[in-house]
């Protein structure tokens, strides 16, 4: 797998991003880049370029978290590009009955539940067991873990960054369907921690939520 190289980080930083605040292209820009680096760290913190086997309990935790910030960040971005595009009329679909297979074959594709590299351009919905308790859900394992889904979530991060365009475009076409369905004004929140990030990733983080609320001020508000 290619590795992106490693850019430095902008001098004076923070005085571009001030001055540059209705800019959001080069916003958006500067967020995909801090969003980056911020995987290639991770990654080479814990090698997961050198495709090891198993990892570490303690280094897969780290992995986890990292992830999830820059999974939350990767989100707002696409987000605020989501809201800026305008998209063509919706033509409406025949619905196509869902295909069925072969006789005699049973489809276990149902039981699969969520795949491993894969990531999703809207959070997902809380169920009865909140994310927060979800890894202390399954069994305990002791000794290194398999490597392989860490892997495959970092690849597929570095995917999503290598070709952002197509998923805002995506993402704008849910939204779209949300405000027909006359869905609540999503509530964009401070991410929490901000300390403990890299200053370009948390400078971003900390402008996000104000950008994205003028952003959704002509979205129906039912409070």
């Amino acid at each position: 797998m290619d590795i992106p190289i490693a850019f430095p980080i902008r001098r004076r930083f923070r005085h571009a991003i001030l001055a540059r605040m209705t800019d959001h292209t080069d916003f958006i820009e500067q967020g995909l880049h801090a969003a980056r680096e911020a995987l290639i760290d991770i990654g080479g913190a814990a090698n997961l370029h050198l495709k090891p086997e198993t990892i570490s309990k303690s280094a897969r935790r780290r992995c986890l978290a990292g992830f999830r910030q820059v999974a939350i960040l990767i989100r707002r971005l696409l987000f605020l590009m989501a809201l800026a595009i305008e998209l063509a009329p919706a033509r409406p679909r025949a619905a196509r009955p869902a295909a069925l297979p072969p006789e005699g074959v049973e489809d276990v594709t149902a039981t699969f539940g969520p795949q491993a590299g894969r990531f999703g351009l809207a959070p997902r919905l809380s169920g009865p067991l909140p994310d927060c308790f979800r890894p202390l859900s399954g069994p305990h394992i002791s000794g290194p873990v398999p490597a392989a889904p860490l892997i495959a979530r970092w690849v597929a991060l570095l995917r999503v960054l290598n070709n952002p365009d197509a998923h805002a475009r995506r993402l704008a076409r849910t939204l779209r369907r949300w405000q027909a369905r006359g869905e609540p004004r999503p509530h964009i929140a401070p991410m929490v921690a901000r300390h403990r990030l890299r200053p370009d990733f948390a400078l971003v983080s900390g402008a996000l939520p104000g950008l994205l609320n003028t952003a959704l001020n002509g979205w129906y508000d039912t409070s």
